[in-house]
């Protein structure tokens, strides 16, 4: 009896690790440094996923940050980029996240999804732009 149960958790196992819908790539790339603002990310999973959150933060400009204030919430994170929330919930490999006009600096877009087998996946990219 034993033997069958794990012998049936062991077939399990390997569908449901597959079953979720992991990042495989994205323009920008995580750390790429840009010429030229985008003016869209396009973000492509393993399997159909809908985002269901997304932050873009325009890191600030200071070097040093305050390690306390980092450490009890209070530290200077960057300026928040509001983005529209049409794109959000669409069931799609492919998913487009249109920006507007962003400056030079450094960013970091958080992001959550879900895959059709209701497991969430998130992750973060930074990018930087660079003007010409």
């Amino acid at each position: 009896m034993l033997k069958n149960l794990l012998l049936a958790i062991l077939l399990v196992l390997p569908i449901a690790a597959n079953a979720h819908s992991p990042l495989t790539s994205s323009s920008p790339q995580n750390g790429e440094t840009l010429d030229e603002p985008p003016t869209e990310i396009f973000m492509e999973f393993k399997l159909p996923a809908k985002l269901i959150k997304v932050d873009l933060t325009k890191q600030s400009d200071k070097q040093e940050k305050n390690l306390l204030g980092r450490l009890f919430g209070g530290g200077d994170d960057g300026e928040s980029v509001p983005l529209g929330t049409s794109f959000l919930m669409t069931v799609d490999k492919r998913q487009v996240i249109p920006l507007p006009s962003l400056k030079d600096g450094r960013y970091s877009l958080t992001w959550r999804a879900m895959g059709q087998d209701g497991h969430v996946v998130k992750g973060e990219l930074t990018f930087n732009i660079k003007g010409s």
